[in-house]
């Protein structure tokens, strides 16, 4: 008997293992890689995740950039949090996202482990698969609020 738990309790953590590293949405999980780069200024690095936008045209849009006093303004920047407010396919296989990120960060003089600051941007980004792969084909970023985080 405690063999046969333990075979289902192995094979539930397998194919949960599974499901998370290998079924994993590579349509969301692009972008947000994608948008992280963007955020971090490495705009080399997103443009290769794109197909059209140059390293140019994406620190146009950067999201630093966008965020209150700009780039000045960030001591430390934490991973971001992302969440799909929509998802359309197109005709043409595309696919769009309706994103809002929440960027978290520490202003200068402030030293901490947790962010003391958020901002908020909502991006809509078109997905098309080129060469086995998403990539990042239109992209638009606009800040929507500056906030400190509660605790």
């Amino acid at each position: 008997m405690k063999r046969a738990i333990l075979v289902v309790i192995v094979l539930s953590v397998g194919f949960a293992g599974y499901r998370h590293f290998f079924s994993a949405d590579r349509v969301e999980a692009n972008y947000k890689a994608f948008a992280e780069e963007v955020l971090n200024r490495r705009y080399d690095k997103a443009a290769a995740m794109a197909d059209g936008l140059t390293a140019g045209d994406l620190e146009e849009r950067g999201s630093q950039e966008r965020i209150g006093a700009g780039v000045a303004m960030f001591q430390t920047l934490f991973p971001s949090r992302f969440v799909v407010e929509s998802r359309e396919s197109a005709p043409d296989g595309s696919v769009v996202l309706h994103v809002t990120q929440t960027v978290l960060f520490n202003p200068v003089g402030v030293e901490s482990a947790v962010p003391a600051m958020k901002a908020t941007l909502r991006q809509v980004a078109t997905m098309r698969k080129r060469d086995g792969e998403w990539k990042v084909a239109a992209f638009e970023n606009n800040f929507e609020s500056l906030d400190s985080v509660r605790r």
